[in-house]
């Protein structure tokens, strides 16, 4: 009498599948919790590294069935292939960032001015004293890491260098938060400049606290600073998944009719940026650069 063998399905492969699936609404979950605000940076964090665990149980289900399908010829080589790929979308942005740790230093503070970076107007979250972290082994490590962080020179009054900076914040997305000795801009760029979040020296930011008085410029601007004041202008840029933010300072300084910028990123929401902030200033500045063709150069 013939027999008849039914394969067994392979446990291993279900739960590969299904740790894959679930992981996709989890990550979505926290998103758009961190998104919202209704989660802090920490507990995102906790949360997207039990969505990396969930997903690296799937892979090694997926092993496992894998040698289930080839060993004891078990059923279930769909739902392996299916779990095994989905999970290596899954886990590809996280490699991404793995090797931005490896490629780059473990810093969260860069400037293109590592002897004199320009200051932050609100004291608060990053770095705040660069006297004691911007000494001379801490200025090598940022030349040597990012040595394409150089400030720019541009052959035109600051007022003409601000109206561009103005435009690309504004077209970026970077909401503005502070600001000290801004300028009375054209019309078009005032308008342009209309809704955010600055203060000038002398007048009300969006907190109702004065941004700056006259011995906050003079120390901002140190010893032997020119007549003029520099504009100074502190932003907020955020990451695109998890709106991770970061603090950048953007400092023109008129010298003999040309304005030197600078820049500087600090993030205080862990040890490594994974390169983000030298990125952030590395556009910023190529976009400025574009903006004011013909007038770049580097200081």
């Amino acid at each position: 009498m013939a027999g008849f063998y039914e394969r067994p399905e392979s446990e291993a492969a279900k739960w590969c599948l299904r740790l894959a699936v679930v992981t996709v609404p989890f990550l979505l979950l926290t998103i758009l919790l961190r998104r919202g605000g209704a989660i802090t940076i920490e507990q995102s964090f906790w949360l997207v590294a039990v969505a990396i665990a969930m997903i690296i149980a799937s892979l090694v289900f997926g092993i496992r069935a894998v040698l289930d399908l080839w060993d004891k010829g078990y059923k279930g080589g769909r739902a392996t292939v299916n779990g095994v790929v989905l999970g290596v979308l899954l886990l590809a942005p996280f490699g991404v960032q793995f090797l931005n740790a490896v490629e780059h230093p473990r810093l969260n503070d860069v400037a293109t001015d590592v002897f004199d970076p320009p200051s932050f107007i609100r004291n608060e979250g990053a770095v705040q004293d660069e006297a004691s972290v911007y000494d001379d082994f801490f200025a090598r490590k940022i030349v040597a890491s990012y040595p394409q962080l150089v400030g720019r020179r541009y052959e035109a009054p600051s007022e003409r260098v601000l109206i561009s900076v103005l435009e690309i914040l504004d077209n970026w997305g970077w909401q503005q938060v502070a600001a000290i000795n801004m300028p009375q801009l054209p019309d078009a760029a005032a308008a342009s400049a209309d809704g955010e979040d600055k203060t000038s020296n002398g007048e009300e930011g969006a907190d109702g606290e004065l941004a700056g008085s006259e011995a906050e410029v003079l120390q901002l601007q140190g010893e032997g600073a020119d007549l003029i004041p520099d504009i100074l202008i502190e932003v907020e840029a955020r990451t695109m998944a998890l709106k991770l933010p970061s603090r950048l300072a953007i400092r023109l300084r008129d010298e003999d009719g040309s304005t030197l910028v600078d820049m500087r990123a600090a993030s205080d929401w862990g040890p490594h940026d994974f390169g983000s902030n030298a990125a952030n200033i590395a556009d910023f500045l190529a976009e400025l650069d574009v903006l004011l063709a013909g007038l770049a150069g580097e200081r």
